[in-house]
Order: C-alpha cells, then structure tokens, then sequence
C-alpha cells in the first residue's frame, strides 16, 4: 500500500535533510512524497531563503516559492534509489499550520516529517518554535521530527524509546505509525514508565499496560520504570544511558507528553532530545 508523506520545506538544509531521511526510512515501499512550501508564513519561511540576492529582491513570494520547489525537484533527479517514490509539490499562500493541516485532510497524509535545524528536534513548548506550534496544533495526523545533525545508525539493533504513565487507554490505530516504524527499521520498543511518586500501578493502570501489551505483540518490546526521579530526567537518563535511537511520545494535552516538558524543579533537565522524535495523536 502506498505511503502518503508531508515534508514542509523552507529550502533550508534542515528540511532537506529530513526529506532524505523519510526517503531512506521507506526506500523500500511506493510513497507519494508531498513537498510543501508556506510563502506567507514569516516564522517559518523568512529565515531560510536568501531574499537578499538582487534577483529575488524583484521576485514576489509566490515565485520564490515555486522556483525553490523546482529546484528541489531537480536535485531529487540525482536521487533514483527506489522507482516507486513519487513527489508533488505543493505551494501556500497563508499560515503553516493551515497549510499543513489541509493538505493533511486534502491527500490523506499519513505522516508529517519536519528537519529540526541544530542538534536538537525543539519539539519543547518553551522554546516556543515553529515546530513546537505545528507538533501541537496539527490534528490527528502524526508527525517524525529530524534533528538536521542525526544520522540513523546501521550497525547496530536499532531501539526506540516510548514513555508511558499507563493512565490512558491507546487506539491501535493511534499506535499503527509506532508499530510501522519499528517494523520497517527492525527497532525494537522499550516502553518507559517514570514512578516519580513510588506507587503501585493502580487496576486501571495494570489494565492499560496490559492492553498496550497486546497492540505491541507483533514486535519486539519490554517493558521498563525508573523511579525517584522527573518525567523530563527520567527519559533523558534513559535514552543517554541505553544510547537509544529514536524517541516516540504520545500527546495528549493533559496527559504525559505535557508533563515532560514542563519544569517545576531548577535541577531538573530542560528537556529538548537530540534523536529523531515520532509525535502520535490521537485519533477521535
């Protein structure tokens, strides 16, 4: 079945590399790459494209913005890996996030990959972002964020880190781009549970474990907890201890993805991971 896949770009390195991450990942299966360009948005666009160059100082935002996805679709010409990759590319007039979410609902996107520039993905709320906004105002759809200096290993079994506080039931369908991932890199899923209170799982805890047991059977996983300590430290500790390679949280405004980026404490870690990061969402 073919893959559908949103890749926002403002013609930085960053969103390029993510492109070329996403193609890698499913290099082995047909997908239908979406290459959008939001023009109008200043956050997002502004910082990236050389508007200084004379040229372009005479060129409207639309023409820049078509001729920069032309030569994305150039520099994809070198690039033939795999026959059943396709790109579209997409040019909007308005907000990111806008942008984004149409085109999500309008072609039945099924993932959104976002280059994060730096070391870090600034998936933290704090920092106040574009990625931090689209992260948590795109609905439904999930979204894989690539720090612009990761490579993916590939010699060694690959894990990926997903936290838990077991106080949510999840949909199967909300964990299927988990599941797919894990499949389709061979990673193995090592749910974390933060015990920063010290406290027994409750019944209703031991039964969405349990439940989570059963939509992650077709994979290899285990369960792990740390306790006496924050969700933020916790995590971090985990992934920097293990060497973990990708990271996935489930948000939910109330729920664990807020709790760990919010600091109470002045020793605990401003959290921001420098590895790959799957955002899964829920699904009504």
């Amino acid at each position: 079945m073919e893959k559908k896949i949103l890749v926002p770009t403002n013609f930085s390195k960053h969103s390029w590399n993510a492109l070329i991450f996403a193609m890698n990942l499913y290099k082995k299966h047909a997908c239908t790459f979406y290459l959008i360009n939001v023009y109008h948005s200043q956050n997002f666009l502004s910082d990236a494209i050389a508007l200084g160059k004379e040229k372009e100082q005479k060129e409207n935002e639309e023409q820049v913005s078509k001729k920069g996805l032309e030569r994305m679709m150039k520099g994809l010409d070198f690039r033939k890996e795999n026959q059943k990759h396709q790109f579209k590319t997409i040019s909007y007039k308005g907000g990111l996030k806008d942008g984004i979410q149409e085109t999500v609902e309008k072609y039945g996107v099924e993932l959104i990959v976002l280059g994060a520039a730096g070391e870090i993905a600034g998936i933290n709320s704090i920092n106040d972002s574009s990625i931090s906004k689209i992260s948590e105002e795109i609905e439904e759809c999930p979204i894989m964020v690539v720090p612009e200096k990761y490579e993916l290993k590939t010699n060694k079994l690959l894990e990926l880190v997903f936290p838990s506080n077991f106080r949510i039931p999840f949909k199967k369908k909300e964990l299927t781009p988990l599941i797919e991932l894990s499949l389709q890199l061979g990673a193995s899923i090592r749910v974390l549970y933060i015990n920063s209170e010290g406290k027994k799982l409750t019944e209703e805890q031991e039964k969405i474990k349990a439940e989570l047991s059963g939509h992650l059977e077709e994979i290899d996983f285990s369960f792990h907890t740390l306790t006496q300590t924050s969700p933020s430290t916790g995590v971090h500790l985990f992934i920097e201890s293990r060497e973990s390679d990708l990271l996935a949280l489930y948000q939910r405004k109330q729920g664990f993805f807020s709790k760990l980026f919010r600091s109470n404490r002045s020793n605990e870690i401003n959290f921001d991971p420098k590895l790959p990061v799957l955002v899964l969402k829920e699904v009504q």
